[in-house]
Order: C-alpha cells, then sequence, then structure tokens
C-alpha cells in the first residue's frame, strides 16, 4: 500500500489551497459526519456476497448513491468510477479487513476534534471553523481534500495499527484532531501558496498551519521525537543557511512534499522551518493574539520573516506547549 504515503504530500498541498463557503465562528455548530463509514462497511459487507462481477453495483447503491455531500465532492477527484473504486477495494480487500478496527478509532475522533476546535476558539476568538468534517473511505489515494462544504478525511489514511514500525506517513488514529486542527488554520490564512509560490511562502504558511495547532494541541510524539526535532536540534545551523539561499525558490525541492528528499534530510523539513520562524515571531510579540493575527493576515512573507528575526533571534529548539 506505498501509494498511500506517495500521495499523503499531494493531500496535504491540497487541503492547503482550498477554502470553504461554508464556514462558523462557533466550534460547537461544526458537524462531523460519518455516515460515509458506515455506508462503506455495508458495501463492503454485501459485496463479498456476491460474485465479482456483481459488486461495482453494491458499491453503487449502498456507497456512491447514500453518501453526503462531502462523498459527492470526494468522488470526481478522488474515488471516480464505482467500477474502478470496487476493483480497487476488492483487490486490497485484504487491507480493508485489518484497517477495519481501526478505522473506527478514526471516526471515533469526533469528541476529540469538538474539544480541539473549542481550545483553538479560546486561543484565538476570531478563528473560523468549516461546516462540516466528513470522514469516507478511500482508494488509498488521499488522505483528504476540501470543497466548498468543508474538510474531507480519507480514513483509511489514518488507520496505521500501534506498534508499527515508524514511518513519516504512518498516520495513526489519535493524530486526526491535530490534522483537522492544521487544516482549520489554512482555512484562516489570508495568502494561500498557488503553484509557482516562492518556497518562503509556502514553508511559513505550513509552519504556521503547524505552529498554531501545537499550541492548540501537542504534536504528534513521532514529529517530535522520531524526524524534523531530532534533526533540527542536530542541523539547525545548517538548515537556516540553506534556507536562506532557498527561500526564492519556486520549487520546494527537497524542503517539502517528498517522502524521500535526496538530501537525507526527513521528510517536510519546510514545515519544521517555518514553524521555527514563527517560535521566534511569537516568542518576541508582546501581545500574543495579535501576532497570531498577523501569522494568519501576512502578506508579505520576507517582511515576516525579517520581522521574525530567525535565525539570528531563534528561540530554544523545542516544541511548543499546547497554551492551554
Amino acid at each position: 500500500m506505498r501509494m498511500f504515503y506517495r500521495s499523503l504530500f499531494v493531500v496535504i498541498l491540497a487541503l492547503s489551497l482550498c477554502g470553504f463557503t461554508a464556514a462558523t465562528p462557533d466550534p460547537g455548530q461544526v458537524e462531523i459526519v460519518t455516515t460515509d463509514v458506515e455506508h462503506f462497511w455495508q458495501a463492503f459487507d454485501d459485496a463479498a456476497k456476491v460474485p465479482l462481477a456483481q459488486r461495482a453495483a453494491v458499491y453503487t447503491k449502498e456507497y456512491y448513491k447514500v453518501g453526503s455531500t462531502g462523498l459527492q465532492d470526494f468522488i470526481p477527484g478522488r474515488l471516480w468510477s464505482p467500477g474502478g473504486f470496487a476493483a480497487y477495494v476488492e483487490k486490497h480487500r485484504d487491507f480493508y479487513q485489518r484497517a477495519r478496527p481501526y478505522i473506527q478509532q478514526v471516526v471515533g475522533q469526533k469528541a476529540a476534534i469538538t474539544a480541539a476546535y473549542k481550545r483553538l476558539k479560546a486561543l484565538y476568538s476570531d478563528i473560523k471553523f468549516p461546516a462540516h468534517v466528513y470522514f469516507v473511505v478511500g482508494r488509498g489515494n488521499s488522505g483528504g481534500t476540501s470543497s466548498d462544504n468543508g474538510i474531507i478525511l480519507g480514513a483509511e489514511m489514518y488507520a496505521t495499527p500501534p506498534n508499527t514500525p515508524y514511518s513519516y506517513a504512518g498516520l495513526m488514529p489519535d493524530m486526526v484532531p491535530f490534522y483537522v486542527v492544521h487544516e482549520t488554520i489554512h482555512f484562516n490564512q489570508t495568502s494561500l501558496p498557488r503553484e509557482g509560490s516562492p518556497l518562503l511562502q509556502q514553508v511559513v504558511t505550513e509552519g504556521t498551519a503547524d505552529f498554531i495547532a501545537s499550541l492548540t494541541l501537542p504534536e504528534p510524539t513521532e514529529r517530535q521525537y522520531a524526524d524534523r526535532w531530532q534533526y533540527g536540534r542536530a542541523h539547525e545551523s545548517m538548515l537556516a543557511k540553506q534556507f536562506l539561499r532557498d527561500q526564492d525558490m519556486k520549487k520546494t525541492g527537497a524542503w517539502m512534499y517528498s517522502f524521500k528528499p535526496n538530501t537525507g534530510w526527513p521528510p517536510d523539513m519546510g514545515y519544521w522551518m517555518g514553524y521555527r520562524i514563527d517560535q521566534a515571531f511569537y516568542a518576541a510579540a508582546k501581545d500574543k493574539t495579535a501576532a497570531l493575527r498577523s501569522m494568519l493576515e501576512v502578506r508579505d512573507f520576507k517582511a515576516y520573516l525579517k520581522a521574525s528575526g530567525y535565525p539570528a533571534a531563534a528561540t530554544a529548539c523545542a516544541p511548543e506547549k499546547p497554551a492551554l
């Protein structure tokens, strides 16, 4: 199932480039929709009872046609035709069966997501939330996307069993709230990168989503102790110098969206670099609420980097603890 991992970084970028027209300032009004997962399992079980040639019809009737608005938004670019989807699921039936209890743990994060959203609201009262967070089951090619209707997450992408050997893209169910907050930050950012945007903008945009999420919830420990922070602590001077040289690049190179960068760095060190820039900016700010607003509304990224003072004014190299 390696395609799961290769696609995840594209997914993160896709989420970053989309916004929501259906939004709410009240975290209690966000609807977390899990019915599509229930429909998938019904279709999955019923498909096993009929010949292979008839299984696409089962998924059509019991998954596609009864799907939520989020699933309908997910179909064109992620699931595609019922025939192709059925063929993929049946080919990988053993995977879905093994992942089933962990997919159920993924959709069981509803209360944790709501709690995280309330913490985010307490941290920054002007935050906006998507009206819906949808959980669907996909074909291993998308951890999620967004549409005008909200965030849509491919639950199977977060269904890594516990005690699985560490992999950067081996996302586990309890990581879901952090990533939902991360994507919600993107929705609130004024200047989202587009294809060809300078590396500096992409790094700050993603780093800010991680930084503010980490003020809301603990960053997943795998990120702190297994790759980015461990490598960053030992090599920050080199990384900062290289980033300053690369900041105007139009391609992300080894910094982002590469599962195996050819530099020997861990994946997505650009997220970490943006986080470190934010830490310096936030630490120097007397008004923390105003600092968060500046992060979300930044338009001149070179001026923002200069205002942060990074790397000369770098803070101690350690992850933030939640502010509340």
